[in-house]
């Protein structure tokens, strides 16, 4: 049900603000990678969902390899490398989940910028705000699950550093087990998050949809006193007084 509603709202913007965005926004003005910036919405909505259901995985991957070698000594290599591999997707995620939060951020600082008439810049700089405070909620998760497991940030700043981490704590028992529950904690900080940019990205979405049918409004009411005028045109043969004076005196 969240899934086709969420659905509609994205044909709606992709279909209605198509038709409402300045031209040079439409002819490249407001792009990334050449998407308009109603594909880049959808984009972002789209990335941010499969996203989620990525770290679910990854989180439920790590729970059961905790819950499967917490009393384990000596750990198969193969195990070991499937763990490697969870914990590397893991922190690709991680990165993702911060990219797609700037992206947010982006696309939501362009609309207010080509809407400046319709939007409040408020509620917008509020969205933008949600967006960095996500970001910096999902940071400061990592970081404390990292130091409860005696682990030092510091060392996961880059993406080979952290594997690097990874795979030197997952050589000794107590390391191993403290790095799986502070997986756990990130898997679990990182769904939780990405709910929040799914929920805050749809509300903005609604904005947008519902700011382009207010457009599509008066952009159909313009245009249905044009077609009156020519009406009027068409059916005298004349240019109509509107109350005027006709001055056929000076015939």
């Amino acid at each position: 049900m969240k899934h086709a509603l969420l659905l509609q709202t994205k044909n709606l913007v992709v279909g209605v603000t198509l038709a409402l965005l300045p031209l040079p926004a439409l002819a490249g003005g407001a792009v990334t990678g050449g998407a308009t910036l109603p594909e880049q919405i959808v984009q972002e909505g789209t990335a941010v969902e499969q996203l989620g259901k990525q770290a679910q995985e990854v989180e439920t991957q790590i729970e059961q390899y905790q819950n499967m070698v917490q009393n384990m000594v000596n750990i198969p290599p193969s195990l070991l490398g499937q763990m490697q591999g969870s914990f590397d997707q893991l922190i690709h995620l991680a990165n993702q989940a911060q990219s797609l939060s700037t992206q947010a951020q982006n696309i939501a600082s362009q609309f207010q910028n080509l809407n400046t008439n319709a939007a409040s810049s408020s509620e917008m700089e509020n969205y933008i705000q949600n967006y960095q405070q996500i970001s910096e909620n999902l940071s400061n998760s990592i970081d404390n699950a990292l130091q409860q497991a005696n682990l030092n940030p510091s060392n996961f700043a880059t993406v080979a550093q952290a594997q690097q981490a990874v795979s030197q704590a997952l050589q000794n028992p107590q390391s191993r087990n403290a790095l799986l529950q502070a997986g756990a904690e990130v898997g679990q900080a990182e769904v939780g998050q990405l709910g929040q940019l799914q929920q805050t990205l749809a509300a903005q979405t609604n904005l947008q949809a519902a700011i382009a049918k207010t457009h599509l409004a008066a952009k159909n009411a313009q245009n249905e006193a044009v077609r009156e005028l020519n009406s009027d045109l068409q059916g005298s043969g004349q240019t109509p007084t509107y109350g005027n004076p006709s001055f056929g005196w000076l015939n």
